[in-house]
Formats: C-alpha cells, structure tokens, sequence
C-alpha cells in the first residue's frame, strides 16, 4: 500500500513540475536576449529547444514535421527564427 502511495504522490509532483508551453516561452523570452553573454542562458535555451523538439515529436495530431514544430513554438510564443538561432548554435 505504501508503495502504490509513493507511485501517486511522485505522479502529482511529476504533474505540477511539469512546465506548460506558455511557461517555457516566459522563461525563454528572458533568456534568450542573454545567451550571448551569459553560458547559462545559452545551456538553459539548448535545453528548451530540446524539449520544443520532443514536445513536437511527440504530439499526435499534426503529421508533418514544421507543422507540429510551428505548433508548440506558437502555444510558446517563441518567434521561429529564435528556434532557428538556437539550433544553429547547438551545431
């Protein structure tokens, strides 16, 4: 019983940790100004990038690539060119 308790209260924690899209763009929109700047700016943009990535990946009702990219960058509100920057830079 304790176990099947622990598993529930980890879900929830799991649930409220978890950043919606619109929070990943807020955190984005102060960071990515500094990323030239500031290492942990840029590390904590690559970071986000990765996770738009498999956010759009993983989402089920678009099938094309850009379509499903475009689609969490808008919920985000993080411009495209900005996502682009980024991932040039990660290369």
């Amino acid at each position: 019983m304790r176990e099947a308790k622990s598993h529930v209260s980890n879900y929830r924690r799991t649930q409220m940790d978890r950043l919606d899209n619109e929070e990943i763009g807020i955190i984005w929109a102060r960071h990515y100004p500094k990323r030239a700047d500031n290492g942990s700016s840029k590390s904590l943009c690559l970071s986000l990038a990765m996770v738009i990535r498999l956010r759009a990946r993983s989402m089920t009702q678009q099938s094309d690539w850009s379509d499903k990219l475009e689609h969490i960058l808008a919920d985000a509100r993080i411009p495209k060119e900005q996502f682009a920057t980024i991932e040039n830079e990660s290369t």
